[in-house]
Protein backbone atom coordinates (compact mmCIF):
# COMPACT_ATOMS: atom_id res chain seq x y z
CA UNK A 1 0.00 0.00 0.00
CA UNK A 2 2.93 2.20 1.04
CA UNK A 3 4.75 1.53 -2.30
CA UNK A 4 1.62 2.25 -4.53
CA UNK A 5 1.19 5.70 -2.86
CA UNK A 6 4.61 6.88 -3.39
CA UNK A 7 4.85 5.71 -6.92
CA UNK A 8 1.95 8.15 -7.13
CA UNK A 9 3.92 11.01 -4.98
CA UNK A 10 6.81 10.51 -7.06
CA UNK A 11 4.84 11.04 -10.42
CA UNK A 12 3.23 14.03 -8.97
CA UNK A 13 6.73 15.67 -8.62
CA UNK A 14 8.08 15.05 -11.76
CA UNK A 15 4.83 16.80 -13.37
CA UNK A 16 4.99 19.63 -11.64
CA UNK A 17 9.14 20.15 -12.14
CA UNK A 18 7.79 20.21 -15.46
CA UNK A 19 5.08 22.23 -15.76
CA UNK A 20 6.39 24.75 -13.23
CA UNK A 21 8.94 26.46 -15.69
CA UNK A 22 6.33 26.58 -18.26
CA UNK A 23 4.19 28.74 -16.19
CA UNK A 24 6.70 30.71 -15.03
CA UNK A 25 8.15 31.68 -18.50
CA UNK A 26 4.22 32.80 -19.45
CA UNK A 27 3.24 36.62 -17.99
CA UNK A 28 0.14 38.58 -18.14
CA UNK A 29 -0.58 42.45 -18.64
CA UNK A 30 -3.02 44.98 -18.86
CA UNK A 31 -3.80 46.10 -22.45
CA UNK A 32 -5.61 49.10 -23.46
CA UNK A 33 -7.40 49.96 -26.92
CA UNK A 34 -8.33 52.98 -28.48
CA UNK A 35 -10.99 53.24 -31.59
CA UNK A 36 -11.50 56.31 -33.43
CA UNK A 37 -12.78 57.81 -36.51
CA UNK A 38 -9.65 58.54 -39.34
CA UNK A 39 -10.08 62.45 -38.37
CA UNK A 40 -9.55 61.66 -34.69
CA UNK A 41 -13.22 61.34 -33.48
CA UNK A 42 -13.98 58.18 -30.93
CA UNK A 43 -16.30 55.47 -32.10
CA UNK A 44 -18.33 54.23 -29.36
CA UNK A 45 -19.83 50.16 -29.40
CA UNK A 46 -17.31 49.22 -31.74
CA UNK A 47 -16.79 45.53 -31.37
CA UNK A 48 -13.42 44.47 -30.78
CA UNK A 49 -12.12 40.78 -30.25
CA UNK A 50 -8.80 39.66 -29.39
CA UNK A 51 -7.56 36.13 -30.54
CA UNK A 52 -3.76 35.04 -29.22
CA UNK A 53 -2.02 33.24 -32.57
CA UNK A 54 -0.25 30.55 -30.01
CA UNK A 55 -3.76 29.75 -28.66
CA UNK A 56 -6.59 29.96 -30.86
CA UNK A 57 -8.91 29.24 -28.00
CA UNK A 58 -7.28 31.92 -25.83
CA UNK A 59 -9.94 35.16 -26.86
CA UNK A 60 -11.00 38.03 -25.01
CA UNK A 61 -13.64 40.24 -26.65
CA UNK A 62 -15.90 43.49 -25.56
CA UNK A 63 -17.33 47.06 -26.72
CA UNK A 64 -15.53 50.43 -26.86
CA UNK A 65 -17.02 52.81 -24.37
CA UNK A 66 -18.10 56.36 -25.32
CA UNK A 67 -14.12 57.11 -25.56
CA UNK A 68 -13.33 54.74 -27.62
CA UNK A 69 -11.90 53.25 -25.33
CA UNK A 70 -11.69 48.93 -24.07
CA UNK A 71 -9.32 47.57 -21.44
CA UNK A 72 -8.53 43.96 -21.35
CA UNK A 73 -6.35 43.28 -17.92
CA UNK A 74 -4.16 40.65 -17.02
CA UNK A 75 -3.97 39.00 -20.29
CA UNK A 76 -1.31 36.96 -21.86
CA UNK A 77 1.72 38.66 -23.61
CA UNK A 78 2.27 37.51 -27.48
CA UNK A 79 0.51 38.45 -30.67
CA UNK A 80 -2.72 39.00 -31.00
CA UNK A 81 -5.05 39.14 -33.86
CA UNK A 82 -7.18 42.10 -33.09
CA UNK A 83 -10.62 42.73 -35.27
CA UNK A 84 -12.20 45.85 -35.39
CA UNK A 85 -16.07 45.83 -36.55
CA UNK A 86 -18.69 48.85 -36.92
CA UNK A 87 -21.63 49.48 -38.95
CA UNK A 88 -20.65 51.72 -41.66
CA UNK A 89 -16.83 51.30 -41.25
CA UNK A 90 -14.55 48.67 -43.02
CA UNK A 91 -13.54 46.24 -40.58
CA UNK A 92 -9.70 46.18 -39.16
CA UNK A 93 -8.23 43.37 -39.29
CA UNK A 94 -4.75 43.21 -37.62
CA UNK A 95 -1.74 41.44 -36.30
CA UNK A 96 -0.63 43.02 -33.03
CA UNK A 97 2.43 42.13 -30.50
CA UNK A 98 1.39 43.39 -27.24
CA UNK A 99 4.63 42.57 -25.53
CA UNK A 100 6.54 45.74 -25.88
CA UNK A 101 3.30 48.42 -25.80
CA UNK A 102 0.41 48.81 -23.45
CA UNK A 103 -2.04 50.90 -25.98
CA UNK A 104 -2.73 51.45 -29.26
CA UNK A 105 -5.18 53.51 -31.43
CA UNK A 106 -6.73 52.10 -34.47
CA UNK A 107 -8.59 54.69 -37.01
CA UNK A 108 -11.61 52.66 -38.52
CA UNK A 109 -12.37 54.48 -42.20
CA UNK A 110 -15.86 54.11 -43.07
CA UNK A 111 -17.09 52.19 -46.53
CA UNK A 112 -15.49 53.69 -49.92
CA UNK A 113 -13.30 55.56 -48.30
CA UNK A 114 -9.43 54.94 -47.70
CA UNK A 115 -6.60 57.12 -46.00
CA UNK A 116 -3.38 59.61 -46.79
CA UNK A 117 -1.57 60.00 -43.62
CA UNK A 118 2.08 60.92 -42.79
CA UNK A 119 4.24 63.52 -40.66
CA UNK A 120 5.16 66.92 -41.55
CA UNK A 121 8.41 68.16 -40.18
CA UNK A 122 11.03 70.69 -40.00
CA UNK A 123 13.79 70.15 -42.47
CA UNK A 124 16.66 71.48 -40.56
CA UNK A 125 19.68 70.28 -43.38
CA UNK A 126 17.52 70.87 -46.49
CA UNK A 127 18.32 67.27 -47.66
CA UNK A 128 14.89 65.96 -47.80
CA UNK A 129 15.00 63.18 -45.40
CA UNK A 130 13.57 63.19 -42.20
CA UNK A 131 16.79 62.47 -39.42
CA UNK A 132 16.81 61.81 -36.01
CA UNK A 133 16.88 64.76 -33.90
CA UNK A 134 14.27 66.60 -36.54
CA UNK A 135 11.12 67.51 -34.83
CA UNK A 136 7.42 67.40 -35.97
CA UNK A 137 5.77 70.49 -36.82
CA UNK A 138 2.45 71.18 -35.37
CA UNK A 139 -0.65 73.46 -36.92
CA UNK A 140 0.36 72.67 -40.63
CA UNK A 141 -1.95 72.56 -43.20
CA UNK A 142 -1.89 69.63 -45.04
CA UNK A 143 -4.13 69.58 -48.53
CA UNK A 144 -5.18 66.62 -50.61
CA UNK A 145 -6.53 67.10 -54.26
CA UNK A 146 -7.98 64.40 -56.28
CA UNK A 147 -6.09 64.73 -59.76
CA UNK A 148 -9.18 63.24 -61.39
CA UNK A 149 -11.81 65.36 -60.03
CA UNK A 150 -9.81 68.30 -58.17
CA UNK A 151 -11.85 67.95 -54.83
CA UNK A 152 -9.46 69.05 -52.27
CA UNK A 153 -9.50 67.53 -48.36
CA UNK A 154 -7.30 69.41 -45.73
CA UNK A 155 -6.51 68.50 -42.19
CA UNK A 156 -4.53 70.17 -39.56
CA UNK A 157 -1.29 68.12 -38.64
CA UNK A 158 -1.10 67.10 -34.87
CA UNK A 159 1.11 68.33 -31.67
CA UNK A 160 3.99 65.73 -33.57
CA UNK A 161 3.43 67.07 -37.25
CA UNK A 162 1.28 63.80 -37.87
CA UNK A 163 -1.77 64.11 -40.15
CA UNK A 164 -4.31 61.67 -41.50
CA UNK A 165 -6.99 62.22 -44.12
CA UNK A 166 -9.81 59.78 -44.93
CA UNK A 167 -10.32 60.43 -48.80
CA UNK A 168 -13.00 58.80 -51.48
CA UNK A 169 -11.40 55.83 -52.87
CA UNK A 170 -9.19 56.85 -55.67
CA UNK A 171 -5.75 56.41 -57.27
CA UNK A 172 -4.21 59.32 -57.20
CA UNK A 173 -4.02 62.56 -54.60
CA UNK A 174 -1.46 65.58 -54.94
CA UNK A 175 -0.48 66.20 -51.28
CA UNK A 176 0.47 70.05 -49.97
CA UNK A 177 1.78 71.30 -46.85
CA UNK A 178 1.76 75.47 -45.52
CA UNK A 179 2.99 76.65 -42.18
CA UNK A 180 3.63 80.19 -41.27
CA UNK A 181 3.94 81.25 -44.96
CA UNK A 182 6.24 78.29 -46.12
CA UNK A 183 4.61 75.30 -48.08
CA UNK A 184 5.90 71.99 -49.83
CA UNK A 185 4.29 70.36 -52.36
CA UNK A 186 5.24 66.35 -52.53
CA UNK A 187 7.07 65.80 -55.77
CA UNK A 188 4.70 62.44 -57.01
CA UNK A 189 1.14 62.07 -56.78
CA UNK A 190 0.43 59.59 -53.65
CA UNK A 191 -2.53 56.11 -53.57
CA UNK A 192 -4.29 56.29 -50.69
CA UNK A 193 -3.86 53.13 -48.29
CA UNK A 194 -6.52 51.04 -46.31
CA UNK A 195 -5.22 51.86 -43.44
CA UNK A 196 -3.05 54.18 -40.84
CA UNK A 197 0.87 54.09 -41.62
CA UNK A 198 2.02 57.53 -41.85
CA UNK A 199 4.11 56.80 -44.47
CA UNK A 200 4.67 60.00 -45.83
CA UNK A 201 7.16 62.48 -45.02
CA UNK A 202 6.79 66.03 -45.75
CA UNK A 203 9.61 67.96 -45.24
CA UNK A 204 9.00 71.68 -44.74
CA UNK A 205 11.50 75.08 -44.11
CA UNK A 206 10.03 77.08 -42.37
CA UNK A 207 10.03 80.48 -44.11
CA UNK A 208 11.40 83.70 -42.76
CA UNK A 209 10.06 87.43 -43.26
CA UNK A 210 11.81 90.58 -44.51
CA UNK A 211 9.68 93.66 -44.59
CA UNK A 212 9.89 96.97 -43.86
CA UNK A 213 8.59 100.13 -45.05
CA UNK A 214 9.71 102.45 -48.26
CA UNK A 215 10.35 106.47 -47.77
CA UNK A 216 11.75 109.61 -49.16
CA UNK A 217 14.28 111.71 -48.45
CA UNK A 218 11.78 113.52 -46.34
CA UNK A 219 9.83 110.27 -44.41
CA UNK A 220 6.93 110.34 -46.80
CA UNK A 221 5.52 106.97 -47.85
CA UNK A 222 5.83 106.28 -51.56
CA UNK A 223 2.96 103.89 -52.45
CA UNK A 224 3.03 101.54 -55.09
CA UNK A 225 6.66 100.90 -55.70
CA UNK A 226 8.40 97.48 -56.68
CA UNK A 227 10.89 96.37 -54.07
CA UNK A 228 12.45 93.32 -54.87
CA UNK A 229 14.01 90.35 -52.69
CA UNK A 230 17.37 88.82 -54.59
CA UNK A 231 19.29 86.13 -53.68
CA UNK A 232 18.95 82.81 -52.66
CA UNK A 233 15.60 82.77 -54.07
CA UNK A 234 14.19 85.98 -56.30
CA UNK A 235 10.84 87.64 -55.49
CA UNK A 236 9.29 91.20 -55.54
CA UNK A 237 6.67 92.95 -54.20
CA UNK A 238 4.38 96.52 -53.88
CA UNK A 239 4.25 99.22 -51.32
CA UNK A 240 1.09 99.56 -49.75
CA UNK A 241 -0.69 103.00 -49.23
CA UNK A 242 1.56 103.21 -45.97
CA UNK A 243 4.80 102.76 -47.96
CA UNK A 244 4.94 99.05 -46.07
CA UNK A 245 6.43 96.14 -47.98
CA UNK A 246 6.69 91.97 -47.13
CA UNK A 247 8.38 88.98 -48.21
CA UNK A 248 8.21 85.60 -46.95
CA UNK A 249 10.90 83.55 -48.38
CA UNK A 250 13.15 80.33 -47.26
CA UNK A 251 16.26 80.54 -45.38
CA UNK A 252 19.25 82.46 -47.48
CA UNK A 253 21.01 84.95 -48.18
CA UNK A 254 19.13 88.17 -49.72
CA UNK A 255 19.30 91.72 -50.39
CA UNK A 256 16.62 94.17 -51.24
CA UNK A 257 16.67 96.44 -54.22
CA UNK A 258 14.70 99.28 -55.45
CA UNK A 259 14.88 101.54 -58.58
CA UNK A 260 12.33 104.21 -59.53
CA UNK A 261 12.36 106.93 -61.70
CA UNK A 262 14.06 110.16 -60.81
CA UNK A 263 14.88 108.19 -57.44
CA UNK A 264 18.99 107.18 -56.76
CA UNK A 265 18.64 103.48 -56.85
CA UNK A 266 19.35 102.02 -53.35
CA UNK A 267 20.53 98.36 -52.40
CA UNK A 268 20.99 96.73 -49.10
CA UNK A 269 23.84 95.06 -48.13
CA UNK A 270 23.74 91.14 -48.30
CA UNK A 271 22.17 89.54 -45.34
CA UNK A 272 21.39 85.89 -44.21
CA UNK A 273 18.00 85.17 -43.40
CA UNK A 274 17.30 82.09 -40.89
CA UNK A 275 14.22 79.75 -40.45
CA UNK A 276 11.65 82.05 -39.20
CA UNK A 277 13.58 84.89 -38.85
CA UNK A 278 12.58 88.21 -39.35
CA UNK A 279 14.55 90.63 -40.53
CA UNK A 280 13.66 94.77 -40.95
CA UNK A 281 14.35 96.58 -44.05
CA UNK A 282 14.35 100.37 -44.10
CA UNK A 283 14.02 102.03 -47.23
CA UNK A 284 15.03 106.09 -47.98
CA UNK A 285 14.45 106.83 -52.03
CA UNK A 286 16.49 110.25 -52.71
CA UNK A 287 15.82 111.75 -55.64
CA UNK A 288 18.88 111.64 -58.41
CA UNK A 289 22.05 114.15 -57.22
CA UNK A 290 23.75 116.51 -59.38
CA UNK A 291 26.78 117.67 -58.65
CA UNK A 292 27.96 121.01 -57.48
CA UNK A 293 31.28 122.37 -57.69
CA UNK A 294 31.85 125.19 -55.69
CA UNK A 295 34.75 128.16 -55.36
CA UNK A 296 34.87 130.38 -52.25
CA UNK A 297 37.12 132.82 -52.88
CA UNK A 298 38.19 136.47 -51.90
CA UNK A 299 37.71 139.88 -53.48
CA UNK A 300 41.81 140.80 -52.61
CA UNK A 301 43.08 137.12 -53.95
CA UNK A 302 44.11 135.87 -50.49
CA UNK A 303 43.88 132.26 -49.88
CA UNK A 304 41.69 131.04 -47.48
CA UNK A 305 42.78 127.78 -45.78
CA UNK A 306 39.26 127.54 -43.79
CA UNK A 307 35.49 128.87 -44.21
CA UNK A 308 32.38 128.39 -42.51
CA UNK A 309 29.67 127.85 -44.92
CA UNK A 310 26.93 126.12 -45.77
CA UNK A 311 24.10 124.81 -48.10
CA UNK A 312 20.32 125.48 -47.47
CA UNK A 313 16.89 125.09 -48.93
CA UNK A 314 16.17 127.83 -50.81
CA UNK A 315 13.04 129.84 -48.59
CA UNK A 316 13.92 127.53 -45.20
CA UNK A 317 15.91 127.51 -42.59
CA UNK A 318 17.27 123.66 -43.52
CA UNK A 319 20.88 123.22 -43.83
CA UNK A 320 21.63 120.37 -46.58
CA UNK A 321 25.41 120.58 -46.08
CA UNK A 322 27.93 122.01 -43.56
CA UNK A 323 31.27 123.10 -45.84
CA UNK A 324 34.74 124.10 -44.09
CA UNK A 325 36.75 123.98 -47.53
CA UNK A 326 37.34 126.77 -49.37
CA UNK A 327 36.61 124.91 -52.66
CA UNK A 328 35.19 121.00 -53.16
CA UNK A 329 32.15 119.24 -54.71
CA UNK A 330 28.57 118.34 -52.76
CA UNK A 331 26.05 115.75 -54.22
CA UNK A 332 22.51 117.20 -54.37
CA UNK A 333 18.82 116.87 -54.91
CA UNK A 334 18.19 118.64 -57.89
CA UNK A 335 16.47 122.17 -56.47
CA UNK A 336 17.28 125.88 -55.76
CA UNK A 337 19.92 126.50 -53.02
CA UNK A 338 21.69 129.09 -51.54
CA UNK A 339 25.13 128.90 -50.54
CA UNK A 340 26.31 131.22 -47.49
CA UNK A 341 30.15 132.00 -46.64
CA UNK A 342 32.24 133.71 -44.11
CA UNK A 343 35.66 134.05 -43.25
CA UNK A 344 37.64 135.91 -40.75
CA UNK A 345 38.18 139.63 -41.79
CA UNK A 346 36.13 139.25 -44.49
CA UNK A 347 31.58 140.17 -44.62
CA UNK A 348 29.22 137.62 -45.00
CA UNK A 349 28.12 136.93 -48.74
CA UNK A 350 25.74 134.45 -50.43
CA UNK A 351 24.59 133.57 -53.57
CA UNK A 352 21.24 131.13 -54.93
CA UNK A 353 21.76 128.80 -57.70
CA UNK A 354 19.68 125.91 -59.07
CA UNK A 355 20.94 122.66 -59.44
CA UNK A 356 19.46 119.64 -62.14
CA UNK A 357 20.74 116.09 -62.57
CA UNK A 358 23.65 117.10 -64.85
CA UNK A 359 25.56 119.52 -61.97
CA UNK A 360 26.66 123.01 -61.68
CA UNK A 361 30.06 125.11 -61.01
CA UNK A 362 29.28 128.03 -58.99
CA UNK A 363 31.96 130.64 -57.25
CA UNK A 364 31.27 132.61 -54.58
CA UNK A 365 33.60 135.79 -53.61
CA UNK A 366 33.58 137.49 -50.44
CA UNK A 367 34.56 141.27 -50.14
CA UNK A 368 36.94 142.30 -47.25
CA UNK A 369 35.17 143.88 -44.02
CA UNK A 370 35.85 147.31 -42.58
CA UNK A 371 37.47 147.47 -39.57
CA UNK A 372 38.01 150.07 -36.63
CA UNK A 373 39.75 152.37 -34.69
CA UNK A 374 39.70 153.35 -31.00
CA UNK A 375 41.93 156.15 -30.39
CA UNK A 376 42.82 157.47 -26.92
CA UNK A 377 44.30 160.84 -25.80
CA UNK A 378 46.47 160.97 -22.76
CA UNK A 379 48.93 163.90 -21.27
CA UNK A 380 52.29 163.11 -20.23
CA UNK A 381 51.13 162.28 -16.78
CA UNK A 382 48.13 159.85 -17.71
CA UNK A 383 45.22 161.46 -17.89
CA UNK A 384 42.63 161.21 -20.31
CA UNK A 385 42.43 164.63 -22.78
CA UNK A 386 39.10 165.85 -24.30
CA UNK A 387 38.59 168.19 -27.55
CA UNK A 388 41.55 166.42 -29.50
CA UNK A 389 40.48 166.93 -33.18
CA UNK A 390 41.23 163.81 -34.63
CA UNK A 391 41.97 162.73 -38.84
CA UNK A 392 42.38 160.19 -40.29
CA UNK A 393 44.08 160.28 -43.98
CA UNK A 394 43.48 163.59 -43.96
CA UNK A 395 39.88 163.56 -43.01
CA UNK A 396 38.37 164.67 -40.09
CA UNK A 397 37.05 162.01 -37.94
CA UNK A 398 35.59 163.94 -34.64
CA UNK A 399 37.03 164.60 -31.25
CA UNK A 400 38.14 162.91 -28.36
CA UNK A 401 34.90 162.86 -25.50
CA UNK A 402 35.50 162.99 -21.60
CA UNK A 403 37.55 159.55 -21.74
CA UNK A 404 39.59 160.86 -23.92
CA UNK A 405 38.34 158.53 -26.64
CA UNK A 406 37.17 158.80 -30.20
CA UNK A 407 35.89 155.50 -32.30
CA UNK A 408 36.16 155.75 -35.82
CA UNK A 409 34.55 152.42 -37.43
CA UNK A 410 33.97 151.15 -40.92
CA UNK A 411 37.42 151.72 -42.24
CA UNK A 412 38.42 149.10 -45.19
CA UNK A 413 41.72 147.67 -44.06
CA UNK A 414 44.81 149.18 -44.82
CA UNK A 415 47.57 151.63 -43.17
CA UNK A 416 45.82 154.74 -42.07
CA UNK A 417 47.77 157.83 -41.16
CA UNK A 418 46.04 159.44 -37.75
CA UNK A 419 47.31 162.81 -36.69
CA UNK A 420 45.64 163.77 -32.91
CA UNK A 421 46.15 167.84 -32.54
CA UNK A 422 44.89 170.15 -30.18
CA UNK A 423 45.98 173.86 -29.28
CA UNK A 424 47.21 173.53 -26.08
CA UNK A 425 49.20 170.09 -26.70
CA UNK A 426 50.15 170.05 -30.29
CA UNK A 427 49.49 167.86 -32.66
CA UNK A 428 50.93 164.05 -32.41
CA UNK A 429 51.35 161.50 -36.09
CA UNK A 430 50.84 158.10 -36.30
CA UNK A 431 50.85 154.66 -38.78
CA UNK A 432 48.23 152.44 -38.17
CA UNK A 433 47.01 149.02 -40.10
CA UNK A 434 43.45 148.35 -39.77
CA UNK A 435 42.26 144.53 -39.96
CA UNK A 436 38.34 144.01 -41.29
CA UNK A 437 36.94 142.35 -38.76
CA UNK A 438 38.75 143.93 -36.01
CA UNK A 439 38.92 146.76 -33.47
CA UNK A 440 42.53 148.57 -33.48
CA UNK A 441 42.99 150.36 -30.62
CA UNK A 442 46.20 152.79 -30.29
CA UNK A 443 47.39 155.29 -27.26
CA UNK A 444 48.49 158.70 -28.12
CA UNK A 445 50.20 160.78 -25.66
CA UNK A 446 50.63 164.17 -26.17
CA UNK A 447 53.14 166.85 -24.68
CA UNK A 448 51.61 170.42 -23.66
CA UNK A 449 52.31 173.44 -25.93
CA UNK A 450 55.65 174.79 -24.50
CA UNK A 451 54.09 178.52 -24.81
CA UNK A 452 51.42 177.07 -23.06
CA UNK A 453 53.42 176.25 -20.48
CA UNK A 454 55.01 179.27 -20.60
CA UNK A 455 52.38 181.81 -20.00
CA UNK A 456 52.00 182.20 -16.47
CA UNK A 457 55.21 183.73 -16.66
CA UNK A 458 54.47 185.57 -20.06
CA UNK A 459 51.74 186.99 -18.30
CA UNK A 460 53.56 188.04 -15.27
CA UNK A 461 56.61 189.52 -17.67
CA UNK A 462 54.15 191.56 -19.56
CA UNK A 463 52.46 192.92 -16.50
CA UNK A 464 55.79 194.34 -15.36
CA UNK A 465 56.59 195.89 -18.61
CA UNK A 466 52.99 197.62 -18.45
CA UNK A 467 53.22 198.75 -15.30
CA UNK A 468 56.70 200.23 -15.89
CA UNK A 469 55.65 202.34 -18.90
CA UNK A 470 52.77 203.67 -16.77
CA UNK A 471 55.29 204.89 -14.44
CA UNK A 472 56.96 206.19 -17.82
CA UNK A 473 54.22 208.07 -18.85
CA UNK A 474 52.65 209.33 -15.29
CA UNK A 475 55.72 212.03 -15.34
CA UNK A 476 54.25 213.35 -18.08
CA UNK A 477 50.94 214.20 -17.01
CA UNK A 478 49.69 217.51 -15.23
CA UNK A 479 48.36 216.92 -12.57
CA UNK A 480 46.86 219.68 -10.14
CA UNK A 481 48.38 221.54 -7.26
CA UNK A 482 47.77 219.84 -3.73
CA UNK A 483 46.00 222.10 -1.40
CA UNK A 484 46.98 222.61 1.76
CA UNK A 485 45.35 220.24 3.49
CA UNK A 486 47.31 217.16 4.22
CA UNK A 487 45.23 214.33 2.36
CA UNK A 488 46.22 210.51 1.77
CA UNK A 489 47.86 209.83 -1.59
CA UNK A 490 45.37 207.22 -1.97
CA UNK A 491 42.68 209.83 -2.43
CA UNK A 492 44.90 211.65 -4.98
CA UNK A 493 42.62 212.01 -8.37
CA UNK A 494 44.24 210.84 -11.31
CA UNK A 495 43.38 210.89 -15.04
CA UNK A 496 44.87 208.23 -17.29
CA UNK A 497 44.28 207.72 -20.90
CA UNK A 498 41.42 205.80 -22.16
CA UNK A 499 44.02 202.90 -23.23
CA UNK A 500 45.51 203.06 -20.01
CA UNK A 501 42.40 202.22 -17.16
CA UNK A 502 42.12 198.47 -18.56
CA UNK A 503 45.96 197.56 -18.21
CA UNK A 504 45.96 199.43 -14.59
CA UNK A 505 43.42 196.89 -13.12
CA UNK A 506 45.37 194.41 -14.87
CA UNK A 507 48.25 195.56 -13.58
CA UNK A 508 46.41 195.77 -10.15
CA UNK A 509 45.24 192.04 -9.85
CA UNK A 510 48.81 190.87 -10.82
CA UNK A 511 50.10 193.02 -7.91
CA UNK A 512 47.87 191.63 -5.71
CA UNK A 513 48.34 187.99 -6.72
CA UNK A 514 52.00 188.78 -5.84
CA UNK A 515 51.27 190.77 -2.77
CA UNK A 516 53.40 193.54 -2.78
CA UNK A 517 54.24 195.07 0.74
CA UNK A 518 50.97 198.13 1.36
CA UNK A 519 51.81 201.66 0.88
CA UNK A 520 51.54 203.01 4.89
CA UNK A 521 48.80 205.70 5.12
CA UNK A 522 50.84 208.06 6.22
CA UNK A 523 51.77 212.05 4.72
CA UNK A 524 54.13 211.17 1.69
CA UNK A 525 57.85 211.88 2.15
CA UNK A 526 60.19 212.72 -0.73
CA UNK A 527 63.81 214.34 -0.54
CA UNK A 528 62.90 215.55 -4.32
CA UNK A 529 60.94 217.90 -5.64
CA UNK A 530 58.00 216.16 -7.66
CA UNK A 531 57.82 217.82 -10.87
CA UNK A 532 54.65 220.19 -11.53
CA UNK A 533 53.91 220.23 -7.95
CA UNK A 534 53.33 223.30 -6.17
CA UNK A 535 56.44 223.46 -3.15
CA UNK A 536 55.14 222.42 0.17
CA UNK A 537 54.93 225.24 2.44
CA UNK A 538 56.60 225.57 5.36
CA UNK A 539 56.38 225.08 8.61
CA UNK A 540 56.25 228.98 9.57
CA UNK A 541 54.28 230.12 6.56
CA UNK A 542 51.26 227.98 7.98
CA UNK A 543 51.55 229.38 10.83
Amino acid sequence: MLRRYSKIIGLSIMLMVILIPSAWSVSNKDFLINVASVNGTPIEGADIRLTLQTDSNYQRSGNSNSRGEILFENISEGTYTITIAKSGYVTIIQNVDITPISSKTFYLRHDGFKIISGQVYRDVNDNKIFDTGELGIPSATVKVTNITTNETFSVISEESGQFRIEVPDAQNYNVKVNFNQSDYEVPTSVTPKDTVDYSISIPLIIKGEVYGKLTNDVGEPIFGIQVFLKGTSVTYTTTDLGGFFRFSVKPGTYFVEVEFMDYEKFTTEPFNLEQEEQKEVTIVLSKQKGTLNYEIKTEDGRALTEVDAKIIKTGSDTVIQEITKANGSVQLVPGVYTLKADAKGYDPSEIDFEITKSGLSKTLTLKPANGSLKVSLKNAKGNPINGVSISIDGVQKGSSDNTGVLIVSDLPPKEYQVVASSTLYGKVTQIVKVEGETEKEIALVLEQNILVQGLPVIIIVAFLIIIALLKMNLKNFNLPKLSQEKQPIQQMPTQLPPQVPSQVETNQDVIEESKPVPIKKTKLKTKKHLRGLPKRPSKGNNA
